[in-house]
């Protein structure tokens, strides 16, 4: 049995019946002086976790006016965090990290499928589930199969993929209409108050081909990118990417954008489709991971490096009752999703969790530890650390040029060290390359010690895949 921050892991038979005392506890705090339940009962929660989608492509964050708009206007009635982080720039680690409120060197998830989430570990869902919330997820990318134990907690996984990709047949997704379509009709027939549902969007992800969208174009005076054999996106497009005809930077970009106008109206079909059939829900929107638009030398690829263009994500929040809008500009993380949501049941969060409840809309805000805040965030290879309004990242250790990244079948490529400040909506903040003697001294400190800390479990990775997990899953490449 493993164990966690040096905290052992309860055995499952015992889970079950240690949340359920948890709750009864938190019910009896509220009881003398804490917020109690609404008058209708515990609130409906809507998690929604968009697969590769960067902050800065929405109008609301500094984007192209109107893409997004559905997206953006949750905040309208709770609150926009500017600085949202995820923990890892991979589907898999990243979702863990979400459900979980651990750091994927917590957890040991990797974008590997010989990779699960520990059952010893407890989950968002089933907390609410002993609770006595009705628990339902949708997915729609085959690496969140639920043989990886992302089903923790939920009474109904529903993973139906309707479609194949263009250039990866094998791998096959489920577009927005669909999902959307599939929460609905579960919601009519089978829902009741209070439900925890968490819907995952596979689009904006590539290959960027939104159904009945224009094809798109190159503009002539547009420098054309060649097409990779692999899928890391290193001066090229990434062989999974490729469209035909279509060789600009510029015609990918928009090709992005057409996939966030098709999924902005099947978001806003879903929150107002629940709406309808209750209570309105509190609604928490945000993404999994961003996507390279030529920074760093990549075009159109994630996984690569803890870069801003891949660990921004948006996050916004609506209350079940609509205040007026809010901003945070204080940097959150993923692993905040989790504690939020329990917070908002109003539950206790388990004291293992590494994340807090976020400053929503609608809630009194709860007392935060002192000293400033360090956030984390992992790759392999690459690890990135943000306190206060610093960003600082670099490599583990000195990469070969000849290192093969066996997921992308790229080159894994060595990036200074460096530094960013976190500013207002608009372009990408500019780094500085920190010297040979390394970044600040006080970030330096806070990542060394994470990375300390979480080395046990680190690189770990089952010998075996899951029972169930499917082969297909094999032959994408998703073994490290």
């Amino acid at each position: 049995m493993r164990y966690i921050q040096g905290v052992p892991p309860v055995p499952r038979a015992d889970r079950a019946a240690a949340l359920v005392a948890c709750w009864l506890f938190g019910q009896f705090t509220c009881a003398l002086g804490c917020r109690g339940p609404e008058p209708d009962g515990p609130p409906n929660l809507l998690l929604i976790s968009v697969d590769t989608l960067r902050a800065d492509s929405l109008a609301c964050y500094g984007g192209e006016p109107g893409v997004g708009e559905a997206i953006c206007d949750l905040a309208d009635g709770g609150t926009r965090f500017e600085w949202a982080i995820t923990p890892a720039p991979y589907t898999a680690p990243a979702i863990a990290s979400m459900l979980s409120s651990r750091y994927p060197g917590e957890h040991g998830v990797t974008q590997s499928v010989v990779s699960y989430l520990p059952r010893d570990l407890t989950t968002v869902a089933e907390v609410l589930e002993a609770a006595g919330y009705q628990t339902a997820a949708f997915v729609s990318n085959p690496v969140l199969d639920k043989s990886r134990s992302l089903d923790q907690g939920f009474q109904v996984y529903d993973q139906h993929m309707n479609r194949p990709e263009r250039n990866r047949p094998r791998y096959r997704e489920r577009d927005a209409a669909s999902t959307t379509d599939a929460v609905l009709a579960w919601a009519r027939v089978a829902a009741r108050e209070p439900w925890f549902v968490w819907v995952h969007f596979q689009d904006p992800h590539g290959p960027y081909e939104p159904p009945d969208a224009d094809p798109g174009h190159d503009s002539p005076a547009a420098p054309p990118l060649a097409v990779l054999r692999d899928h890391s996106g290193f001066g090229g497009i990434p062989g999974y990417q490729a469209l035909p005809g279509l060789f600009s930077a510029d015609a990918y970009e928009q090709r992005y954008r057409d996939e966030i106008r098709y999924l902005d109206p099947h978001v806003k079909r879903l929150v107002e489709g629940l709406d309808a059939l209750g209570r309105p829900a509190g609604v928490l929107l945000t993404a999994d991971h961003g996507e390279a638009f030529g920074e760093d030398g990549y075009y159109f690829a994630h996984g690569h490096s803890l870069g801003l263009d891949q660990v921004r994500v948006p996050m916004l929040w609506r209350a079940p009752d609509p205040a007026g809008p809010a901003v945070e500009s204080a940097p959150v993380s993923l692993v905040d999703v989790a504690p939020t949501l329990i917070h908002v049941a109003g539950l206790p969060v388990p004291p293992d969790f590494r994340g807090r409840p976020l400053p929503v809309a609608g809630l009194p805000r709860t007392p935060s530890p002192a000293g400033e805040r360090a956030i984390f965030a992992e790759h392999e290879r690459r690890a990135a650390v943000i306190v206060g309004d610093t960003y600082y990242a670099r490599d583990r250790s000195p990469i070969r040029d000849d290192e093969v990244d066996r997921t992308s079948g790229g080159r894994v490529r060595a990036l200074p060290g460096r530094t960013a400040r976190l500013g207002p909506p608009g372009p990408m903040p500019t780094y500085t390359a920190v010297g040979p003697d390394g970044g600040p001294a006080a970030l330096e400190s806070r990542l060394s010690e994470f990375l300390e800390a979480t080395r046990a479990n680190r690189g770990a990775r089952h010998s075996e895949l899951p029972d169930g997990a499917p082969e297909h899953l094999r032959a994408l490449g998703y073994l490290e």
